[in-house]
């Protein structure tokens, strides 16, 4: 039996009969395939780039302006919660626990040299640029505490609780603020290599008794 197909010749035996149905249900089977293929291909690739955001979400560090005054905020609310209140010793000792450990969480970051961090523009982020974010952050907490501390120390003059600015005082509050970075590092450090959390310290930082002011 001759026949033709799109063209082409066909030679089939006398006793084989062509079955349209069968023709018909193979094309089906083979579109279906088709269609399997490419949503499992489909889905595959979803997946894959769910675990791509996924792990892109987890490397990226929120280098909020509020996470020092946070964490600070965070430790003088324990203080309040165990003494009743804080003084500026309290304050000066939690900025400078504060920067220990966010500094702290910085190096456990890149503790592994596999990891890679991006900021919230997606751009590349190294240790380098944290540690620089952190000691402005931390400028930034010395001014305004220490603009604080001058405000209040403006109001005790209106009220005749003091005679007037104690500027030299400021000065040290300032370099308190500086030198309690400095020592709760060195503690961190000191710490970490045996093995012992980091915590808040009762160091005195000059001389300033002009006041006790309690602050958020």
């Amino acid at each position: 039996m001759l026949f033709n197909i799109s063209g082409y010749q066909i030679h089939l035996q006398d006793d084989f009969k062509l079955d349209r149905e069968y023709v018909k249900s193979q094309r089906s089977q083979n579109t279906d395939q088709k269609a399997f293929r490419r949503d499992t291909l489909e889905i595959s690739r979803l997946s894959e780039n769910r675990e791509a955001i996924a792990d892109r979400m987890k490397h990226t560090v929120l280098q909020s302006a509020s996470l020092f005054s946070d964490t600070r905020a965070g430790i003088l609310k324990g203080v309040r919660e165990d003494k009743g209140q804080y003084g500026y010793s309290d304050v000066v000792n939690a900025c400078g626990l504060s920067y220990a450990k966010l500094y702290a969480e910085i190096e456990e970051r890149y503790e592994s040299k596999n990891e890679e961090y991006y900021k919230i523009d997606g751009t590349p982020l190294t240790k380098e640029d944290e540690i620089e974010w952190l000691n402005k952050e931390y400028e930034n907490e010395v001014k305004w505490q220490t603009a604080c501390a001058k405000a209040a120390a403006r109001r005790e003059v209106f009220l005749g609780h003091i005679p007037e600015i104690p500027i030299r005082e400021i000065e040290e509050l300032e370099n308190g603020f500086y030198q309690a970075k400095d020592i709760y590092m060195k503690l961190y450090r000191e710490n970490k290599r045996s093995g012992k959390p980091l915590a808040l310290q009762n160091y005195i930082f000059g001389s300033l008794q002009m006041y006790e002011n309690s602050k958020n």
